[in-house]
């Protein structure tokens, strides 16, 4: 570059200088490149030959004198000589130093790959991020809730789990499928599956969603009046609810030493009916195993068993809850109904195999 300096000088040209856009720096004018930081400063002209810039004016180089001058300007196929281009703008803090513009990028500059920076796509990530997980948060709020836009909690109390599930009755009501356990709330106010709750702490049970909501909002420890429907009569009991984590539902029955009773039947095959010419249901016995408890007692297909070791069956639930919690051995009484006939029958309760 002094070389070029020195020739231009020489020939009594004025060498011109500019100072870079990006940093500062005093440069001869004419280069491609900022010696100090690399920016392109524009097209120019080959690295060591210098630049002399032309009056407009002036009438063009022809293309003999380039070539006996080799400090003439350059041509470019007889259109005049080759002006400066006027430097890109560059993207980054230095441009916005030099424009006085301490706002962000355009959007348009931010979404050009070729001009976008690192952290600009770092920002984009992260806003992208943020607005999906909220749409995730929403999406699994409403989930929760059912629709309303109410996020419903869990009940402290243990009925939800006391039971095999609740059913919408015909005519309303939340409909007991079955017992899940020994010793709960619901067993010690005389409650049995297949009994349909109506009200539930002077609160209308119309449905199975309206019978969550209300054992939501029912604390443990509260004695609550229930009133339900049983084989088409109205009865009423007190309840006293238990914390969610005392019930401990067949975890004693599993855990105990003589393990769970059966009666040889095919406890898939067992089918809710009614008892013909009575408001009473009872369950329908399936298939029978052969040389089990059930068949060596004269148990048969079709039997429709209402009672079972003193206590109500209203449900194939409650029905597989009483063959469990029965110690295999003990001998306990079966009351049915077969062909219209009433009869029990005392059964041995064998033990279920590990």
């Amino acid at each position: 570059m002094q070389d070029s300096n020195k020739r231009a000088e020489m020939r009594g040209e004025n060498v011109g200088t500019i100072n870079c856009p990006s940093c500062g720096a005093t440069l001869v004018a004419g280069l491609r490149f900022c010696r100090m930081c690399g920016y392109r400063l524009g097209e120019g002209v080959e690295e060591y030959v210098p630049t002399q810039l032309l009056d407009p004016a002036a009438p063009a180089a022809t293309a003999q004198s380039s070539a006996t001058d080799p400090f003439a300007p350059r041509q470019t196929w007889g259109v005049g000589p080759m002006q400066p281009m006027q430097p890109m703008q560059p993207l980054g803090i230095a441009s916005l130093k030099q424009q006085g513009d301490s706002s962000m990028l355009s959007w348009a500059s931010a979404l050009n790959p070729k001009r976008a920076s690192w952290w600009t796509w770092m920002i984009l990530a992260f806003v992208l991020l943020v607005a999906v997980g909220g749409v995730f948060s929403a999406v699994r709020r409403n989930i929760k809730s059912g629709g309303n836009g109410q996020e419903q909690s869990l009940p402290s109390n243990s009925i939800g789990a006391e039971v095999d599930g609740f059913d919408t009755a015909d005519g309303g009501g939340a409909f007991i499928e079955g017992l899940a356990g020994p010793d709960s709330s619901l067993e010690r106010a005389g409650l049995i599956g297949g009994d349909i709750i109506t009200s539930f702490d002077g609160k209308t049970v119309r449905d199975e969603d309206a019978m969550r909501k209300i054992l939501a909002a029912t604390p443990p420890a509260k004695p609550v009046e229930v009133v339900y429907i049983r084989d088409g009569e109205t009865k009423k009991t007190t309840l006293t609810t238990i914390a969610r984590g005392d019930f401990r539902g067949m975890n004693a029955v599993d855990t105990r030493p003589g393990g769970k009773g059966i009666l040889g039947i095919d406890r898939s095959d067992l089918e809710r009916v009614r008892v013909p010419d009575t408001k009473i249901y009872g369950v329908e016995l399936g298939d029978i195993n052969r040389n089990g408890p059930a068949d060596l007692a004269g148990l048969k297909e079709g039997d429709v068993i209402t009672e079972f070791d003193g206590k109500l069956i209203r449900t194939p639930g409650d029905l597989r809850l009483r063959i469990y919690e029965t110690l295999p051995g003990n001998i306990v009484k079966v009351v049915l109904m077969r062909d219209g006939q009433l009869m029990e029958i005392q059964v041995k309760l064998g033990r279920e195999k590990d």
